[in-house]
This record gives structure tokens, C-alpha cells and sequence, in this order.
């Protein structure tokens, strides 16, 4: 009997768990929405402006706002209802497919929207004109369409990979089917977007560091003081800062969806709670960002007093 205690916690403790979080979340989420929302339209119009939107870089954020926007409708205001007001907007047969696939793939485009500025920071301050070269406007438009819909393509098994239970009136759910299939294709969602896609801006991110100190010793102070120059300097900075808030935030996430996911014996209440709260803390990373890029970037700062003072 002890060793099962030291496995599971008591069920006393879960229920009180489930229960002492239920509003704390609901009001949570309802603040991290709000400033989500705000931020995001605010930094999409930052980045609109002639300034910054000159860069390719400034396209991929852009591109990764509309999602942010997608995943706060499905994400934070379904556990809002959930949560505050007992109400599951899955309940029905459409809603059930369509609910988790904008769940999974909003977060995936805003994943790899990021993956793609960072590369372009790492081309864009390259030694090598040709890399130098693929850092532009017309190639980032390109590029965030095919990938939107390969991306799209591959998350099409969400809306097929969930079922409305209707059998049980009293007991009506939405549920995943539990086939091996189902299984390989949730790994490498997982193998993708928690692990590839964390890898990948974490490598790019240091490439990109390394390219700038390194141009520091070689590049002329006349180039350096450039407009341009001080712009490409000022979007790299911001998705250094980019990687970290992702890395900071979406990590303990990734490990409670990781658990509560492949692991059935933990879909439970108490550990679906646990998802819950770190899903509040991924929320930081949506909306963060906006503030670092405020306090540490004069170009983002002043580019933001102006359209404030509509100029």
C-alpha cells in the first residue's frame, strides 16, 4: 500500500489540487489573454511600420502573430469556460475535431514562424553574400506560405484523430482513439515541436551571435552605423530574446504534455491540473516578449512612441 502512495499522489490531495486551482486558473488565464491579445496587436503593428517591416526578419513575426491570436481563442477562453463556468465547448461532434487540431497547430506555426527568423538572422549576418542574399522580403514571403501549408498538412490527423463520445447521455466526451498509429504520429508532433523545434532556434540563435561579435572586429564603424546596419542589428537582438522566452516558457509545458499524453495512468484530474498551470506559464511567452523588446530596443521604443502619437 505505501509503494502506491509513493507512485500516485493521495486522492484527497489531487481532488483538493483540482479544486484549489479551478478559479486561480480561470482568472490567469483571463489576464494572460487580455495582455496577449494586446501585445500582440501592438507589435504587429511595430513591426508593420516602414522601418522595421524592410526586413525580411520583421515578416516571420509578423507571421507569428495570427497564430498567437488563433491559440488564445481555443486555448486560454476553452479553459476559461472549462474551468469558471463548467462549460466544454468540445461538446459536439465538429467541435471535438476542430478545437484540438487549432490547439496543437496554432502553437506549431508560431514554433516554426520563429524557426524561420532565426535562420534568417543567421543568413542575414553571414559572411557569405549568397546566404546574405536569402535574406529577403520576397524569399520570406515564399517561405512563411510553404510552410504554413505543409505544416497544415501535417497536422491534418488532428481532425481525425479525435472522437465525440454520444453513447452515455450522462457521460458525453470528446476522446483521442488510442491506436499505435496514433501514437507514432502524436511522437513526432512531440519529437517535433518540443524537442526539433527548441534545438533548432538554440543552434541558429548561437550561429547568429557568433556572426555579429565576429563582424564586430571586421565590419567598417561607418557601415555599422548605418540605419539599415542598426535595424538588422536591432531584429537579430530580438530574436535572441525570442529564443530564450521560448525556452524559458514552453519547456515545463513540454514536459506535462509529454507525461500526460503517453502516459495514461497519468490523465488524470490532479495531473491534467498540473498541465494546466504550466500551460498558464507558457502564456508568459506570448506576451513577453513585447515588453523585453520595448526596454532593450531604441528602434522598437521609438518606432511604438510614434505610431502611439499616430505619426
Amino acid at each position: 500500500m505505501s509503494s502506491m502512495n509513493n507512485r500516485t499522489p493521495p486522492s484527497s490531495y489531487g481532488y483538493n489540487l483540482v479544486e484549489a486551482a479551478r478559479q486561480p486558473l480561470v482568472y490567469s488565464f483571463s489576464f494572460a489573454a487580455i495582455l496577449i491579445v494586446t501585445t500582440s496587436i501592438l507589435n504587429f503593428n511595430v513591426l508593420y511600420r516602414r522601418v522595421l517591416r524592410s526586413s525580411a526578419c520583421a515578416y516571420y513575426f509578423m507571421a507569428a502573430i495570427p497564430p498567437i491570436l488563433i491559440y488564445v481563442l481555443v486555448s486560454p477562453i476553452n479553459l476559461i469556460l472549462q474551468y469558471g463556468f463548467q462549460f466544454i465547448i468540445q461538446d459536439s461532434p465538429i467541435m471535438c475535431r476542430v478545437i484540438p487540431f487549432f490547439i496543437y497547430t496554432a502553437p506549431l506555426w508560431y514554433g516554426l514562424m520563429l524557426v524561420c527568423a532565426s535562420i534568417d538572422r543567421f543568413f542575414s549576418s553571414s559572411e557569405s553574400i549568397r546566404l546574405r542574399r536569402l535574406s529577403q522580403v520576397y524569399v520570406a514571403r515564399r517561405i512563411i506560405l510553404i510552410v504554413w501549408i505543409i505544416s497544415t498538412i501535417y497536422m491534418c490527423p488532428f481532425l481525425i484523430i479525435y472522437y465525440y463520445d454520444s453513447g452515455d447521455p450522462g457521460n458525453r466526451r470528446c476522446l483521442q482513439y488510442s491506436t499505435t498509429l496514433v501514437a507514432a504520429y502524436l511522437m513526432s508532433r512531440v519529437i517535433l515541436y518540443y524537442i526539433l523545434i527548441p534545438i533548432m532556434l538554440s543552434i541558429f540563435g548561437v550561429w547568429t551571435i557568433y556572426n555579429i561579435r565576429s563582424q564586430k572586429h571586421r565590419v567598417a564603424p561607418i557601415i555599422q552605423a548605418s540605419s539599415h546596419r542598426r535595424t538588422e542589428g536591432q531584429l537579430a537582438r530580438m530574436m535572441i530574446i525570442q529564443v530564450g522566452v521560448y525556452l524559458l516558457f514552453f519547456t515545463p509545458s513540454a514536459i506535462t504534455y509529454i507525461i500526460v499524453t503517453l502516459i495514461p495512468s497519468m490523465s488524470t484530474p490532479y495531473y491534467i491540473t498540473i498541465r494546466s498551470i504550466t500551460v498558464v506559464w507558457q502564456q508568459g511567452g506570448f506576451f513577453i516578449s513585447f515588453f523585453l523588446y520595448v526596454f532593450t530596443g531604441k528602434i522598437y521604443r521609438t518606432e511604438l512612441k510614434k505610431m502611439i502619437q499616430c505619426r
